[in-house]
């Protein structure tokens, strides 16, 4: 390698390095959010064994099969504890490591060093990806996306010499990759992609080989037979993908949210992304799906999509690069882009990390060929690209601080969009986690304002009632809850700890039973069932549940008292 091109490849990677962490150190200090952290961590807060290792790859929590993002948060855990400054330079090293490699990459199959720093400077600077790497449960985006970058690199190794140990090495870490997340099913179809332009290794049209690899030319039916057992990696990932989201009832049927609806969106959402990715003002954290759409808007979405599509299509072999941005844009974001429908959110920024690799691609390369003909296009393409970078850059320093806390976090959700109830919940939680009761009411109520079948509002409104002596009114939120939703085993268990409260001992004996119908494995129900009946007069029965929650939790000290002062008491009534 030419000396000069060296030291210019190791000042733009330093660079690269030093922009991402400027922007980004600051999460260092920030804290774990209610929206899915509060899920992810407690889960993931066990050591690492070989238990535990078996754990990753059998649980479909969250209706995803991720083994390999469980394992990530998991030695994190041993590393960090609860402190969560680390899971969040975890997620920052994997972003540094994504955009060196995207760069590396880009010029290794370019020969261009300008340009796919340019591009490798977009995907590590741009507001749209601040959720991936700001948001610890996102863990899966950066750790996928890592493994998308090594498949590639392991891809155009194995296009230069092609044998069954390199392919090898491709099937592999394609494999890793969709255990960190499915978003990798694309990857194939993103190949093909790459075997038109720039590797060259298609034969259609002129030499589209850009750099100095020594590719042979093969036929479309040759490449695509050779992705077969890539294809075939991706069919069992979308299989086990559809067995999870099932599994947890995570898909939205068509009675819900029609056909027509679902593709009205995935064109609103194409269009979305577009304008968000060079105007940044409508960032959100969560995008609610709309009741009713507006004709004239999808229209206009329709007719840029076909426009866009079009001119791709009619610029292919002049300026292949075009087509090959525009379909990875639009082919990597089908798994997100709502046909099948997975949650209720409209769009998200998360799902832009890899799709917009795609247009930034096509802006590398595009901006130029366009300003060549000016007199000083250069210093235009220049300026252009220098004030495009450090817009993103300076919007995502301030997009980053939003994911401090909670209550950054949900208020700017409440700022950007005052229908989010959910939003209004967590910063409830969040204020009685910090003894505010009273602020905590507010949130709640208004919460239910917007959405009065929320149950977990009732239940979490019901917890601070209790906290400040107001029995009866946490009783009637309790009951308000399990009337929602009669599968609550936490409302059914708060309400039996209020009713003992109160005394009212069979009612509670009543409610943890149902808690135990639907989780028969916590402890602390058992014990305190085990109290309701010992109240009674049960001494036998309340026995066996506090020894039931001292098998389920060995270590607790209150549990092992209350066997004890159990089994005194069965012998003094002897």
């Amino acid at each position: 390698m030419n000396k000069k091109i060296f030291y210019f490849q190791v000042i733009i990677s330093f660079l690269l390095v030093s922009s991402i962490l400027i922007i980004y150190w600051q999460v260092s200090g920030f804290e774990f959010v209610g929206y899915d952290d509060s899920k992810y961590i407690p889960l993931s807060s066990k050591p690492l064994t070989l238990e535990s290792i078996v754990w990753s790859f059998r649980t479909l929590e969250f209706s995803n099969w991720h083994p390999l993002t469980w394992l990530s948060l998991i030695l994190d855990y041993n590393l960090y504890g609860d402190n969560a400054g680390g899971y969040h330079i975890t997620n920052l090293v994997f972003h540094v490591a994504n955009t060196l490699l995207l760069f590396f990459l880009l010029n290794r199959m370019t020969g261009t060093l300008y340009r796919s720093a340019f591009v490798a400077a977009l995907f590590a600077l741009h507001p749209l990806h601040v959720e991936s790497v700001a948001w610890v449960s996102e863990r899966k985006d950066v750790l996928s996306a890592f493994f998308w970058m090594m498949t590639t690199w392991a891809y155009v190794i194995y296009s230069q010499i092609p044998n069954w140990k390199k392919y090898g090495v491709v099937l592999f870490l394609f494999a890793l990759g969709l255990m960190a997340k499915p978003m990798l099913v694309t990857l194939p179809f993103v190949f093909l992609l790459l075997d038109y332009w720039p590797l060259g290794r298609m034969k259609v049209g002129k030499d589209n080989c850009l750099n100095d690899l020594s590719v042979e030319k093969k036929s479309l039916s040759f490449l695509l037979l050779e992705k077969v057992p890539l294809f075939l990696l991706t069919f069992f990932s979308c299989v086990i993908t559809y067995i999870a989201q099932n599994e947890y009832h995570s898909v939205i049927s068509l009675q819900d949210i029609s056909l027509l609806q679902r593709i009205c969106n995935s064109f609103s959402s194409y269009a979305g992304y577009l304008g968000k990715t060079f105007w940044f003002q409508n960032l959100g954290v969560f995008y609610t799906y709309p009741e009713k759409f507006n004709f004239p808007e999808i229209a206009g979405a329709v007719g840029l999509i076909v426009l866009l599509t079009s001119l791709a299509i009619v610029f292919i072999k002049k300026k292949p690069y075009l087509a090959v941005g525009w379909f990875w844009y639009l082919g990597t974001l089908i798994p997100v882009i709502g046909l099948v429908q997975v949650g209720s959110q409209a769009m998200a920024d998360r799902y832009t990390y890899i799709p917009l690799i795609g247009i930034f691609i096509m802006l590398s390369w595009g901006l130029p060929a366009l300003l060549s003909e000016l007199k000083y296009g250069k210093y235009v393409n220049l300026l252009t690209a220098a004030v495009f970078i450090t817009t993103a850059a300076t919007a995502s320093y301030y997009r980053v601080q939003i994911w401090e806390n909670n209550f950054t976090l949900f208020g700017h959700a409440i700022e950007f969009d005052k229908s989010k109830y959910i939003a209004y919940h967590i910063l409830g939680y969040n204020a009685a986690k910090y003894g505010d009761n009273d602020k905590a009411l507010c949130y709640y109520y208004e919460t239910l304002k917007i959405n009065p079948k929320y149950d977990p509002a009732y239940l979490h409104a019901g917890n601070a009632l209790q906290n400040m002596g107001k029995l009866d009114d946490a009783i009637n939120c309790y009951i308000k809850a399990i009337q929602i939703n009669s599968k609550s085993a936490e409302a059914q268990y708060n309400l039996g700890i209020a009713l003992i409260l109160k005394n009212r001992f069979p009612e509670a004996i009543n409610h943890f039973n149902e808690s135990l119908k639907i989780n028969p494995g916590d402890a602390d129900v058992h014990n305190n069932l085990g109290i309701a009946l010992i109240k009674m007069g049960k001494i036998k029965e309340g026995l066996e549940h506090f020894q039931q929650s001292l098998h389920l939790n060995p270590e607790s000290l209150e549990f092992q008292k209350n066997v004890s002062v159990a089994l005194d008491m069965m012998k003094n009534s002897r």
